[in-house]
């Protein structure tokens, strides 16, 4: 398997043949020659037709091995903590990443406001898209 689709997601699975295509495919998407879109439904009607989610992602501490949205409020309360209280990878600085949004329509759903967006992951990390949206 050179990809593999997180749950409830659904999509392209992509399998290698052979271990020089395996190889071959690892590299094109380590350097990012191929893109991923993603598909999704976001509540509410967005503004702007496009643009771009960029928050810093951090392990979510109250809920893991769940990621949010690092912000200072979150970053204050591990002051203090060691990696016995919480595990190493919770301790781990934020992450940067970045998300971009085209709008594709936007849509009722049970008489509530949503709106269909292709999402690309630039920085490819771990639940980013959900955090994002």
């Amino acid at each position: 398997v050179v990809r593999h689709l997180g749950m409830a997601t659904s999509g392209l699975v992509v399998f290698a043949r052979t271990e020089s295509a395996l190889r071959s495919m690892n590299s094109l998407f380590r350097t990012r020659k191929i893109t991923r879109q993603y598909e999704a439904l976001v509540c509410g009607h967005l503004e702007k037709d496009e643009g771009e989610i960029e928050l810093p992602l951090m392990r979510d501490y109250e809920f893991p091995p769940y990621m949010r949205v690092s912000t200072e409020e979150h970053q204050r309360a591990l002051i203090g903590l060691s990696a016995g209280d919480v595990g190493k990878k919770i301790l781990e600085s934020p992450k940067e990443s970045l998300t971009r949004y085209v709008v594709e329509g936007r849509e009722e759903v049970e008489g509530k406001e949503v709106t269909r967006v292709t999402l690309t992951s630039v920085s490819g990390r771990t639940h980013q898209l959900n955090v994002h949206c």
